[in-house]
């Protein structure tokens, strides 16, 4: 009965039909990719046998592959959050979602309702491309290094991480006003923890030794910190029963149940925090960059301290102090342009 309560028959239809196209576009994107590949496999693994070798792990391998690009896929989630939240951030339309009979719970959930289901949409298709696909090749398989299950696991890896973050974007949406700007500086926070490890990994290998202990501690951190990025998959080689040669490659996803629930969790914080964000936002400051006061410190030295650490990893020389030098004068460049993008941007007090 709940649930009856907060989805809202009229809100679903009225986000659906501006998201029904960049849901067709995504479906394209997934499916023409991963079918592309699979053929590409198809006919690779043929070519093989005929040479008197074999791929075993082809499916495995195919399955597992991203060559779309998480980019490509964030760029697309980063447009669906913003469609969203285009229309209502319009002088035109505010007045008249404020008069309307909906709750703020009911406007903020549906829209995040509708994101999921076009998200779910777009990798269901090819996931029953993918099933067909195994069932009508099966004879060509070794199921049990090629099970059923690896289609299973990428379904659910890419459908977790890709709801978590169109959730975080429509927080990011919830706080901000203008709605290209928000995409873009979502897009851009979600690459922060990228960026920050591999600059302190390019420091600490320039300015110390470099040994194979250091490269994990990095490769750990960055790999739990760069969410965008855990639906790529880990790969090991394989010894054959010719002269134990290692020459096939088995992919598979390294802590998969912990990363689905560090997703399902996220998600729900996310969540929340757009609601919350959403409740307490006065429609009036729709065309203001940041809605909350509060939080134009948070942009200011957020765009300060990443023009800081982008120039001085750009500029610096093998030298911290260098790098020092190039940070300070870029944040302080930084910190007066976001100041001025806050008066700019924001066309109401």
């Amino acid at each position: 009965m709940k649930m009856n309560r907060i989805i809202n028959k009229a809100l679903f239809y009225k986000e659906w039909v501006y998201v029904k196209w960049i849901t067709l576009l995504t479906i394209l994107i997934v499916l023409f990719s991963k079918a592309n590949e699979v053929i590409v496999a198809l006919h690779d693994k043929g070519m093989i046998h005929r040479q008197g070798g074999e791929n075993y792990y082809w499916f495995n391998n195919v399955v597992y592959a991203e060559n779309i690009g998480v980019f490509i896929m964030v760029l697309v989630v980063l447009i669906l959050a913003a469609i969203l939240f285009s229309g209502e951030k319009t002088s035109e339309t505010q007045g008249f979602m404020a008069s309307m009979p909906f709750k703020r719970k009911e406007i903020i959930f549906n829209k995040w309702l509708v994101g999921v289901v076009s998200l779910l949409i777009s990798f269901a298709v090819t996931y029953i491309f993918l099933s067909l696909f195994y069932l009508l090749n099966i004879k060509g398989l070794d199921t049990t290094i090629n099970p059923y299950s690896d289609i299973i696991k990428w379904f659910f890896m890419n459908t977790f991480q890709y709801i978590c973050i169109f959730t975080f974007m429509m927080l990011i949406q919830a706080v901000m006003g203008n709605s290209i700007v928000s995409s873009i500086v979502g897009g851009i926070i979600v690459m922060v923890p990228l960026f920050i490890t591999l600059i302190a990994q390019y420091l600490s290998v320039r300015d110390y030794r470099y040994t194979h202990y250091q490269y994990m501690i990095f490769y750990k951190i960055s790999n739990w910190l760069n969410i965008c990025f855990y639906n790529l998959s880990q790969q090991c080689l394989v010894k054959t029963s010719i002269n134990n040669v290692y020459s096939n490659v088995f992919s598979y996803y390294s802590n998969y149940k912990l990363k689905l629930l560090v997703f399902f969790m996220l998600t729900c914080l996310f969540l929340y925090f757009a609601y919350v964000a959403y409740k307490m936002r006065n429609i009036e400051y729709n065309l203001r960059l940041i809605v909350f006061k509060n939080l134009e410190y948070v942009f200011i030295w957020g765009v300060a301290i990443c023009s800081g650490l982008l120039a001085g990893a750009i500029f610096g020389s093998d030298r911290l102090r260098e790098f020092g030098i190039w940070f300070v004068i870029f944040t302080i460049i930084g910190y007066f342009i976001s100041k001025l993008l806050l008066k700019v941007l924001s066309s109401r007090k």
